[in-house]
């Protein structure tokens, strides 16, 4: 989501294993009672096929369905779907071009009306329609045609085989509703939708509040919660001091800054879960400096992540080995980070032709071995990181000079047309490991391909091309996980860039909320709020 990755450090459309929060012993459930929830951001529409902002589809996880969902360790799990699909039970055909759904029957809309699979088949026909300015159709553009046999089978047919063919279908539409609108864009349910989710719209107060009642008649029993209030309050000082009045139930991402204070607020937990944003530092890799491996392994084990983690990250993160979240079917588990080790670090820069300079700097050639050091402005805590990778750097006998810029420039200009020598930012990982975005060579923007790809470093590895070019068309998930564990192996190897750490969600959470179970996916905290509920009401 847009908003989301512009605020962490960056974004595409496409996190240790999350540990169990740290909760009070299990206290008595009251039934019904409200829960506030405090959001800095209020949605721009309650339709999220048509909005990137977080608060959207937070607002709309609550109100719709998808066909299935992930839970708070990285699983798939039926939802509208009576079964997840798959090569094994059928659901999936053994080329991967057709995946079929059984819906669950008797299932119906807020407003009584059966959903049915033409719900399914009207969802992607707008997503598709060009006229609908829809946030994405990646992978629904795949799809050659969906198929409805019956009310309660959905038939999906892809043009060739889209690995990630269960991101699909978060968000179903009525077409009851829609099927006759004019212009879905600017329709009145984009203001008081409809759906199938545990929570129905009741009313939005702009600028104030959003308020969702309990859906009695939701697929998967009616919520143990009689209300939720979605608060909107764009302060963060203004959040805390409501949070220590007991004004919020539940704050989701508190920054780092605010950690200590929270910690600090009698009756209120913080929560800190491992997410899937991974902070990394990109080496130029058409930059003279950087074109020996040994270079960049050297500046890897002259940091110490660990440290980094403790000490200016606060613990809020755990290290990072690979592009993938140990969240990940995909993830290495062989792998480890480095210890740092400078007297290692030094020897490999005097393999590759540096000696040390008069002033502790390594040279090579006459050039010494500095460099810029590019990364966001406003953002303190990655702003605290990169002056201490930098000073971490200096004690291995490397230069690298901080140099911030404003976000927009940094993504849309300094990474896009590849103008740095080191850059420091953050990734999203998805739960399909599919990264060809970032590191397949045909990917590496430049004016022959229109600046498009991520490959901001420019690592060009045949066999990693390879590999993803094998990942994404094997149907057979272990047969794919080994071409994702093996183009882990080849990061570690070559570093064209040292992943840092994956940063951790701090949610504040009252002592009286029951059940939250903080999501470190793209499914978002709210997944299961069917199941919260309150030890007393307010």
């Amino acid at each position: 989501m847009i908003f989301a990755l512009l605020a962490v450090g960056c974004g595409r459309d496409k996190a240790g294993k999350p540990g169990a929060p740290e909760a009070p012993a299990p206290a008595k459930m009251v039934p019904g009672g409200q829960l506030i929830y405090g959001s800095l951001l209020e949605p721009n529409t309650l339709n999220p096929l048509l909005s990137d902002l977080v608060a959207t589809a937070e607002v709309g996880s609550l109100i719709f369905s998808g066909l299935v969902q992930v839970n708070d360790k990285g699983e798939w799990q039926a939802d509208l779907a009576s079964e997840v699909p798959t090569l094994r039970n059928g659901g999936v055909s053994p080329d991967g071009l057709t995946v079929t759904y059984r819906l669950r029957p008797g299932v119906t809309w807020h407003d009584g009306a059966p959903f049915t699979s033409a719900d399914v088949k009207f969802t992607w026909e707008t997503i598709m329609n060009r006229r609908v300015n829809v946030v994405s159709r990646d992978g629904y553009d795949m799809i050659s045609a969906v198929d409805t046999p019956d009310a309660n089978t959905v038939v999906v047919r892809f043009r060739q085989y889209y690995a990630p063919y269960l991101t699909l279908f978060t968000t179903i539409l009525p077409r009851h509703l829609l099927a006759n609108a004019e212009d879905i864009g600017k329709a009145s349910f984009n203001r008081g939708p409809v759906g199938t989710g545990p929570f129905r719209f009741k009313e939005w107060r702009l600028a104030e509040a959003i308020v969702l009642e309990a859906n009695p008649a939701y697929f998967k029993g009616r919520p143990n919660l009689d209300s939720i209030v979605y608060k909107i309050i764009p302060d963060s000082n203004i959040m805390l001091t409501q949070l220590k009045a007991g004004e919020v139930d539940i704050v989701s991402n508190v920054g780092i800054a605010n950690l200590e204070q929270v910690k600090a607020v009698g009756g209120v937990r913080a929560v800190m879960t491992p997410n899937m944003i991974w902070e990394h530092l990109d080496f130029n890799l058409d930059n003279a400096l950087f074109k020996d491996a040994r270079v960049r392994r050297a500046v890897a084990l002259a940091l110490d992540r660990q440290a980094i983690v403790n000490s200016v990250v606060k613990g809020a993160a755990s290290v990072a080995v690979g592009d993938q979240s140990p969240l990940s079917w995909a993830y290495n588990p062989v792998l480890k980070p480095p210890a740092r080790d400078v007297g290692a670090a030094r020897e490999l820069l005097e393999q590759a032709g540096f000696k040390p300079g008069t002033d502790g700097v390594y040279v090579r050639d006459g050039q010494r071995l500095a460099f810029n050091l590019v990364t966001t402005t406003g953002n303190k805590t990655r702003e605290a990181v990169a002056r201490e990778v930098a000073q971490q750097l200096k004690e291995a006998g490397v230069e690298a000079t901080v140099r911030l810029v404003d976000a927009p420039v940094f993504f849309g200009d300094v990474l896009r047309s590849r103008r740095f020598e080191a850059a420091m930012f953050a990734w999203v990982a998805g739960l399909d490991p599919d990264n060809a975005s970032l590191w397949h060579s045909r990917n590496i923007p430049s004016a022959g391909n229109r600046y498009q790809g991520q490959n901001y470093a420019g690592w060009r590895n045949p066999e990693v091309d390879g590999l993803i070019e094998q990942g994404a068309r094997l149907v057979d998930v272990e047969a794919r996980r080994q071409a994702y564990l093996r183009i882990q192996e080849l990061i570690a190897q070559e570093a064209p860039v040292i992943p840092l750490y994956f940063r951790s969600n701090v949610d504040a959470v009252r002592d009286t909320v029951v059940n939250y179970k903080p999501n470190p996916t793209q499914a978002g905290n709210l997944w299961n709020a069917r199941e919260w509920g309150l030890t007393k009401k307010r």
